[in-house]
């Protein structure tokens, strides 16, 4: 009867370690499809690590706030890190967020004169 009621209390614990983990991720469905658009502009800063990478970019006299693949899927597809450093020029193919005001969801992103395909 122990060994049951141990391997319940460990079934339990694991299912809210999951189940935190899944409601930590948030959903592309926060973002407008029906509203997609380029947004061109210069890089203002980076944040390169799981399970996104960020990119800040300054355009139109607002700094968006654009959030990229997972950082596997950009490596995979050639798109690195140094690639994205600040100053650069962009243009993202965006989707603008529902709610936040200057979020946005990348699909693609073409910097360097190379276009990356994120979501496709």
């Amino acid at each position: 009867m122990r060994i049951i009621a141990t391997a319940l209390a460990a079934m339990a614990l694991a299912g809210v370690g999951i189940s935190g983990a899944a409601w930590a991720h948030h959903g592309w469905e926060s973002y407008d499809s029906a509203k997609q658009q380029k947004v061109t502009g210069t890089i203002a800063e980076l944040k390169w690590e799981q399970p996104h990478a960020i990119l800040w970019v300054n355009s139109g006299g607002k700094k968006l706030e654009i959030w990229l693949s997972p950082l596997q899927r950009m490596v995979d597809r050639g798109l690195t890190k140094d690639a994205l450093s600040a100053g650069k020029s962009v243009t993202v193919d965006a989707q603008p967020h529902t709610q936040k005001v200057n979020e946005w969801k990348a699909q693609s992103i073409v910097v360097d004169g190379k276009t990356y395909d994120l979501m496709r």
